[in-house]
């Protein structure tokens, strides 16, 4: 299986990346192999690439892959772990306004989930899932498939403060993340659209922060006070 528009994105050098994965210590043969795997999941399918056809990629042999990883299912969850690492990092709790907060974080996953290879993989795994129970477990194990997981241990905290009024913090995420990114995604995964603009970009984030905002932010407790005794006294 071969995913479109992938060939011209992620050019392949065995030769070389043969050589890289002899002479690398541990921890770069690991990150290497799953770039070696990232690679044949995308030209074969997942359902259809093997343990030896990586191993043929990589210059190693099964037996030192197995080391590493135990199956390809594992392989396979490490590369999505790998990937959707930058997702998971909590949003700060540093003092500036929660505009700026989420805007900063929706940019960041919006690099990373817009970017040609992110595309490519979500695209491979939407083929695949319905025949390859190991993919859909690999997605069940991660916690954030789109960023609402940071982002909805965030907006769990503001509730906890008070300054955000929201019942459902999970529903809350999915549909700032749906109404900022989600639909911009669906248009390069239906390839139906040219890549956003970054001002297209920053555009639509600012737009569906400041809209998420005046839905359920609530004011600072000196503003409600001082509206309250302001509406006492007329």
């Amino acid at each position: 299986m071969s995913v479109p528009g992938i060939e011209n994105e992620l050019p392949i050098e065995p030769a070389s990346r043969e050589a890289g994965l002899r002479g690398c210590p541990e921890g770069g043969r690991r990150h290497q192999l799953i770039e070696v795997a990232e690679e044949i999941f995308l030209e074969r399918g997942y359902h259809a690439a093997t343990m030896d056809d990586i191993a043929r990629r990589a210059g190693m042999s099964k037996k030192t892959i197995y080391v590493m990883f135990e199956s390809k299912a594992a392989l396979f969850d490490a590369l999505l772990a790998a990937r959707l690492a930058p997702l998971a990092a909590p949003l700060p709790d540093d003092g500036r306004p929660l505009h700026a907060i989420l805007c900063e974080f929706l940019r960041s996953v919006a690099n990373l989930v817009l970017s040609p290879r992110q595309i490519a993989l979500t695209r491979l795994m939407i083929a695949e899932s319905p025949r390859s129970p190991d993919v859909v477990l690999a997605l069940r194990s991660q916690a954030v498939c789109n960023g609402d997981g940071a982002l909805e241990s965030w907006l769990a905290r503001q509730v906890a403060r008070g300054t955000l009024a929201l019942r459902d913090p999970r529903e809350a995420a999915a549909m700032l993340f749906g109404m900022s990114i989600g639909e911009l995604a669906l248009r390069q995964l239906a390839k139906g659209a040219p890549m956003p603009s970054e001002a297209e970009l920053e555009r639509r984030i600012e737009l569906s922060v400041r809209m998420f905002l005046a839905a359920y932010a609530q004011p600072p407790a000196s503003s409600a006070l001082s509206t309250r005794g302001s509406v006492g006294a007329l």
